[in-house]
């Protein structure tokens, strides 16, 4: 016989100041493409961005992904603020801003 699985215990996701500039840059790269894009396509903008490739390219990618996580679905009560939805639902790479990009007028 088998033993039950494990159930993996999910540390609760904290703000940090790196979650905190990663969440931006993806803001600010969102807004780039007009408020909504696939994760694949803000990741590698990002990183093309800042030179990084290699092992240092999975461990920011995988960092970027821990950052949209915390600000997609924050805790309730928690200190990370809400700023990023899956306009596809929760099994989509498309990654959006919590709000329209609204067009500059000047």
């Amino acid at each position: 016989m088998s033993q039950p699985a494990a159930q993996r215990i999910r540390k609760q996701a904290r703000l940090t100041p790196a979650k905190a500039r990663l969440a931006a840059e993806i803001r600010e790269q969102l807004k780039a493409q007009g408020g909504a894009a696939h994760r694949d396509v803000v990741i590698g903008r990002i990183l093309q961005r800042k030179g990084v490739q290699g092992p240092a390219a999975e461990r920011a990618r995988r960092a970027l992904l821990s950052a949209f996580e915390l600000h997609a679905h924050p805790e309730p009560g928690g200190e990370a603020p809400h700023l990023f939805d899956l306009p596809f639902g929760p099994d989509s790479y498309r990654w959006a801003l919590d709000e329209p990009v609204r067009p500059i007028t000047f």
